[in-house]
């Protein structure tokens, strides 16, 4: 579908189509994560931290190949205005190369792994895993194709049938005593039935075709994108390496709960938004008008919940941390605080990737992630020499310093300004410090009656109840809005 200059019946149909694809990839999302915490909960009781640990080792070297896996192919197919048979047959076929190198690869560098962590089981474990690299390389392109044409709710089916049976099976292994084999077979199986119910879902099927000329005109795109994902990974394990490696295990485990406890939720809600909303970026690539608003239009919705999350995190951080996981966190709780206004302004920033990549300049990305990367390093360098809180402060400045320029780069591409981002943030922002204000006076005044379980819970419920009036008298239309887009999801 090409909305570029095209009928308001296209814009709509697009703006049905994202809303579905919001929903489904939600519900895949939220499907996965409650399985994936119920089969964690059930095989911790079968199964020793040994064995998890064993598994922990691998899927640390699994997650950085894991960056490479498609070479940025995927992004190239669902970013085309128009792609042939002939390239997608030629991705298909370096993805399937790639991956049967990776398996090798992995297989014959075992042992070395295994000889880094003085853990010599962990070479079979390895070798196992390393099928997984085959084996997802024959779905990605099909997976790319279904985006693409934004077919969410076949994807949703997919992942959650896949991840259910693979955590069935593992379970079911880890009470016949498999040991650590239930947790490698519990992956193997599911990435195995994943790309099985691709192809099953996907009409395309490859040729014995390979065309390196077709293949280098999404080169440059396909590597400058994977160089930023690379980087990007170094951006966010830089400091729990250092943590890990200068303050400790303890002072990384209070640093690590305070970073899930903010990012877990903004990353899911960023996440879900932007799977869909690439391919839907790319079909209007050309239209910057429309591009900007419909960008401003997701900025807005994605900051109607995530402010006043991370502002209830900041208030809310001590009772939460002592309810939630007990007192002996408390020192997470002022990391939490000093994160919190990062968080929220992540939750929008980790979006603008997207236009990067949609306009086909992952060149201009490239340069950025150099640039932003470097700005963060030499902050967590300078923060580790004054402990957590040094690190969290040097952290949360480096972001503030890369706000502007990090939203006013890509603006440019689809003629956007930064003034408008903060025009359609702006009463986002008011109705948040309303319901703070609401928080705060109920924390000065009353909290000393009562207990932290209450208080938490009283708390909670008037931020809520503030946030919605305060929407309702000055920010009206965003209420209206959402509720159509509710009614476009069900």
């Amino acid at each position: 579908m090409d909305v570029h200059g095209g009928s308001k019946k296209a814009m709509t149909t697009l703006r049905h189509q994202a809303a579905k694809g919001v929903k489904w990839t939600a519900i895949s999302r939220a499907g996965r994560l409650g399985a994936q915490f119920l089969t964690t909960a059930i095989l911790a009781r079968l199964l020793s931290p040994d064995d998890f640990g064993l598994v922990g080792m691998a899927l640390v070297v699994l997650g950085f190949l894991n960056i490479f896996k498609d070479l940025g192919t995927s992004a190239a197919i669902i970013q085309r205005k128009k792609i042939e048979d002939p390239l997608i047959s030629s991705i298909f076929w370096l993805n399937v190369g790639f991956g049967a190198v990776a398996t090798i690869i992995l297989f014959a560098g075992a042992p070395l792994i295994a000889s880094f962590y003085h853990e010599p089981r962990l070479t079979s474990v390895m070798q196992v895993f390393a099928t997984t690299f085959i084996l997802s390389g024959l779905g990605i392109v099909q997976n790319a194709l279904l985006q693409r044409s934004l077919a969410f709710n076949k994807l949703a089916k997919i992942e959650l049938t896949a991840i259910i049976f693979g955590s069935t099976l593992g379970i079911t292994l880890a009470a016949m005593g498999a040991g650590v084999w239930s947790l490698v077979i519990q992956t193997i199986s599911t990435v195995f039935l994943t790309t099985v119910f691709l192809w099953l879902q996907s009409n395309w099927r490859p040729k014995l075709k390979f065309d390196w000329l077709e293949l280098k005109t999404i080169l440059s795109y396909s590597l400058n994108l994977t160089g930023f994902n690379i980087l990007n990974f170094l951006s966010r394990n830089i400091d729990y390496l250092l943590i890990g490696r200068y303050l400790g295990a303890t002072a990384l485990g209070y640093y690590t709960l305070a970073y899930q406890i903010l990012l877990f939720p903004v990353q899911n809600i960023s996440a879900v938004v932007s799977k869909v909303m690439f391919p839907v970026y790319s079909k209007i690539q050309t239209d910057n008008a429309y591009f900007s608003r419909v960008y401003l239009d997701v900025a807005s919705t994605i900051a109607f919940f995530t402010f006043p999350l991370m502002m209830g995190a900041f208030l809310l951080a001590h009772p939460l941390v002592s309810v939630i996981f007990g007192e002996k966190w408390a020192q997470s709780a002022f990391l939490i605080q000093i994160l919190a206004p990062v968080g929220a302004i992540q939750s929008i920033a980790a979006t603008v990737g997207l236009i990067y990549q949609a306009k086909g300049r992952t060149d201009w990305l490239l340069r950025w992630g150099i640039f932003s990367v470097s700005i963060v390093i030499v902050a967590f360098l300078v923060g580790i020499r004054y402990g957590l809180i040094g690190v969290a402060l040097a952290y949360s400045v480096a972001i503030m310093l890369l706000t502007y320029p990090g939203f006013a780069i890509p603006f440019r591409l689809i003629e956007l300004k930064f003034l408008d981002l903060v025009e359609v943030l702006k009463l986002h922002l008011l109705n948040t410090l309303a319901m703070g204000l609401i928080i705060y006076t109920y924390l000065i005044f009353l909290s000393s009656h009562f207990s932290e379980v209450i208080n938490l819970t009283l708390a909670v419920t008037l931020g809520v109840t503030a946030y919605l009036v305060s929407n309702y008298m000055i920010n009206r239309q965003q209420l209206i809005d959402l509720t159509v887009k509710a009614k476009l999801l069900f």
